[in-house]
């Protein structure tokens, strides 16, 4: 069970390279950072998108990609759709996204799961390290699913708690978030957190522990803001609660996030472009793996 990012980038390098397609990667910025991740010893790159594009990127930034290789593709959904099947066929281990719309990768993304894991929903993952908690935890899922009912949100939760598993977490602590209406209603969100916890007591989700508490201040309160009883994954009840979550960490809370999407065992990272060194060798580390020990 790994902690922090920094025990991930060790395991990665233990590892060792291995391909990976980046896709769109037409700025100086992807083009380092898969520089960066080839002299650590984490990639074999392979460049999809406009050739000449890149190759003018490279020269005019003075990156040396060399022989690297490339694969001529214009059209984004093309391209994101060569990435996934490129995954599929074991011909890459992950993907990276470069200078693309994240809607494109989530098409490709939810085509590949359907056809693999029908039990799972695509989810965006966003990995969070607090020098407060000193634990990695999770939230989910603040990309793909906009408003997800219970079917959904069961997947999502099937999905995150095996990643989490393939990292090493026997049996990860869930926490679903919810809340109360305006006079202390229920609302829908509410019934639903009770209805997972209640599968997840019944075995539905495999080894696990679901928290009873289904908002923060009850989790303050229940002394839960410690490594040992912090949640490891946070399922939020809509993207725009996902989002807020995932940017008060960020800005307010000052922790350190790695995204990812996964689906049917598919691995694609999703790097911020105002990322700099550290975090993209850390989020090409997490990409490397997942997808190792997704396939084991």
């Amino acid at each position: 069970m790994v902690r922090t990012f920094d025990e991930i980038v060790n395991r990665a390098k233990e590892i060792g390279p291995k391909r990976a397609a980046i896709l769109f990667p037409h700025d100086a910025d992807v083009l380092h950072a898969v520089m960066d991740g080839m002299r650590e010893g984490l990639i074999a790159p392979v460049l999809v998108g406009d050739t000449e594009r890149i190759i003018s990127t490279a020269q005019q930034s003075g990156i040396p990609i060399g022989t690297m290789e490339m694969i001529q593709r214009v059209d984004p959904q093309e391209a994101a759709d060569l990435c996934l099947d490129m995954m599929l066929n074991n011909e890459v281990s992950f993907a990276v996204k470069g200078n693309i719309l994240t809607t494109y990768l989530y098409r490709s993304l939810i085509r590949v799961t359907k056809h693999l894991a029908p039990d799972q929903a695509p989810c965006t993952i966003c990995f969070h390290y607090l020098p407060a908690i000193k634990k990695i935890f999770a939230i989910t899922d603040p990309g793909v699913s906009i408003t997800p009912d219970l079917a959904s949100k069961e997947k999502i939760l099937a999905n995150t708690i095996q990643v989490f598993r393939s990292l090493g977490y026997a049996s990860p602590c869930v926490m679903v978030l919810a809340v109360r209406r305006f006079r202390e209603e229920s609302s829908q969100a509410l019934e639903e957190a009770r209805l997972l916890q209640q599968g997840a007591a019944a075995g539905k989700f495999g080894p696990c522990e679901f928290l009873p508490h289904t908002d923060l201040l009850e989790l303050a309160k229940g002394g839960g803001l410690h490594p040992e009883t912090f949640p490891d994954i946070f399922l939020v009840p809509h993207i725009n609660a996902g989002n807020i979550l995932v940017k008060t960490i960020d800005h307010i809370m000052a922790g350190i996030r790695q995204c990812v999407t996964v689906g049917g065992g598919m691995i694609v990272l999703t790097p911020s472009r105002s990322d700099g060194y550290e975090v993209r060798i850390k989020n090409l580390a997490l990409g490397l793996a997942l997808a190792s020990a997704g396939r084991r």
